[in-house]
């Protein structure tokens, strides 16, 4: 349920900076109205594709997906197809056939598949996706900041996190 103040921006931070991700992202997703969600996951995605440099064709469907809320109820079918390239991704790996260029693929391909479940789970269908699935959100993000060990990515990436209603 979303709250009125911004308590739990300074309470999410805290939870941030100490690597508690998976709270920081619970605070800031339950207090987003549902119709603000998947714009934030995309803003989030999009973030990292940009500095990742990672070829966007694969993420272009759920992205265009989450920014128009007449096409939100088209993201389990997102969310399939990016499941499939994930599965694919992960035979390649225990083959050990990824490349050290592609060894970033498969951690986009789980970001990418919690915002087409956010963005699915907008349109309040029956056969949601669990309620925690914008939690991980967060999570995704706080990898890519502790491996890339950027400060500019780091602002950029609470400043996506904390997204403020316009």
């Amino acid at each position: 349920m979303p709250s009125n103040d911004d308590d739990h921006l300074k309470q999410a931070k805290v939870h941030w900076e100490c690597g508690r991700s998976v709270e920081a992202g619970r605070l800031i997703y339950e207090n987003l109205p549902a119709t603000i969600r998947p714009a934030w996951a995309a803003k989030i995605l999009k973030l990292v594709l940009d500095k990742s440099g990672a070829d966007r064709s694969h993420f272009e469907r759920v992205l265009n997906t989450a920014e128009n809320p007449r096409l939100w109820a088209n993201g389990h079918r997102c969310f399939d197809i990016l499941r499939d390239e994930s599965l694919k991704c992960d035979t390649l790996r225990r083959g050990g056939r990824l490349t050290n260029d592609q060894e970033i693929f498969p951690y986009l391909l789980t970001l990418a598949e919690f915002v087409a479940k956010v963005t699915y789970n907008a349109v309040d269908p029956p056969d949601e996706f669990d309620e925690d699935c914008g939690w991980w959100v967060a999570v995704s993000l706080r990898g890519f900041v502790d491996l890339w060990k950027d400060e500019a990515f780091s602002k950029a990436a609470w400043s996506a996190l904390n997204y403020v209603r316009p």
